[in-house]
């Protein structure tokens, strides 16, 4: 495979359902790389000395994508040696945040 065969993509992804950084990480591997460069947003079991019981995430999706697609812009203007980057965020409810979100709340690889 030739580098123009590993054309540099964007993928992003906001969705309701469990978050897997073995999915996403498979998106950005690529041959010409030699690293993955992870963030995981994660949630605690507390806010300002309080229990946090549930958690909610919300988004106005097109405008979201919108941003990040912008973000995704700039982080190759900066760093145009990237190849791939995938930021993939949770929507929806998380009735026990550290149970059900802790694996994931917000993934971003490049």
């Amino acid at each position: 495979m030739d580098e123009s065969e590993d054309v540099p993509k964007d993928f992003i992804n906001l969705k309701s359902e469990k978050l897997s950084v073995d999915e996403v990480s498979e998106l950005v591997v690529s041959p010409y790389c030699g690293a993955v460069s992870l963030f995981i947003g994660t949630t605690r079991n507390n806010f300002e000395g309080k229990k946090v019981v549930h958690l909610e995430y919300e988004a106005y999706t097109s405008m979201a994508e919108s941003e990040i697609k912008k973000i995704c812009r700039d982080v190759r203007q900066k760093w145009p040696s990237i190849k791939h980057i995938a930021v993939h965020h949770r929507l929806g409810v998380c009735r026990n945040p550290y149970l059900d979100c802790r694996n994931l709340d917000a993934d971003v690889m490049v």
